[in-house]
């Protein structure tokens, strides 16, 4: 498959690819766990799905591309939760939030 369809999937693939480095190399940059915290929520949020959908439209659909939407929609679906979780785990252990709130 070639033409612009290629090169928007490829394009997509690169944009996903510098909103996950540009975002690690910010949450690097910052000592507050709640600060990096914050910006690795950037790449499951945005840089997974530009990705997933890059790929997607790069290689047409396919069995692989199929399980590229899955692996996405997974990832799209748990990483909100998991994120609040590990913020409220580290609250906790922080001190910030009690322990058996909210009630």
């Amino acid at each position: 498959m070639t033409g612009p369809v290629e090169w928007v999937g490829w394009g997509l693939v690169f944009a996903g690819v510098l909103v996950m480095v540009v975002s690690a190399l910010a949450a690097a940059a910052r000592s507050a766990v709640f600060d990096r915290l914050h910006l690795l929520t950037v790449t499951t949020s945005v840089g997974a799905p530009l990705i997933g959908l890059g790929l997607v439209l790069r290689q047409g659909w396919t069995a692989a591309s199929a399980m590229v939407v899955v692996i996405t929609a997974v990832v799209l679906a748990t990483a909100p939760v998991m994120s609040a979780a590990t913020a409220r785990l580290t609250g906790q252990y922080a001190g910030v939030v009690e322990q058996d709130s909210p009630s």
